[in-house]
């Protein structure tokens, strides 16, 4: 009988004792950190993520997403557009949605804008706008009496060196 409340005593301590050594890896604020992460992760779902050109580069905006609306694409990248953050010199005066997920964008920049500027917010504006799954994303850039000037062509990968 001792042998057996001995084994059960044992037993128990090396139970408590595992679990004291599982536990004690992982603190309180990490456990909330991870469901925290879940949260987040689990409102970003179905949202696109929007960018803006910086000084230093292309950075994403951590406080705003816009939905993405699968059903409309035309409808959502009009939301898209309208949420982004873009330097004074650049608008995006129209677009056309193509049936092949390509999307052209015409865009009148300012005058006095550099060209660094100017590839930065097109940076922004290619990696928001590629969030709806379009292939192609083609700028043109428009003059006066909405002349086109230039047409560029980017997909996902025309900025790699501007991802985080």
């Amino acid at each position: 009988m001792k042998i057996a409340y001995n084994k059960k005593i044992i037993l128990l301590l090396m139970l408590s004792v595992t679990f004291g050594l599982v536990s004690c890896g992982i603190t309180e604020d990490e456990r909330q950190g991870s469901i925290t992460d879940n949260i987040n992760i689990s409102q970003k779902a179905g949202t696109v993520q929007l960018y803006h050109a910086t000084a230093e580069g292309v950075e994403p905006d951590e406080e705003r997403y816009q939905l993405k609306q699968p059903d409309n694409l035309s409808a959502a990248l009009e939301e898209v557009i309208e949420a982004m953050t873009l330097d004074p010199m650049v608008s995006i005066e129209r677009y056309s949605v193509e049936e092949d997920k390509d999307v052209t964008l015409y865009i009148r920049y300012d005058k006095d804008i550099t060209e660094e500027t100017k590839l930065l917010n097109d940076a922004a504006i290619v990696k928001s706008v590629e969030n709806l799954d379009f292939i192609t994303v083609y700028i043109i850039s428009l003059g006066e009496g909405d002349k086109e000037l230039e047409t560029a062509t980017y997909t996902d990968s025309s900025f790699y060196y501007y991802n985080e």
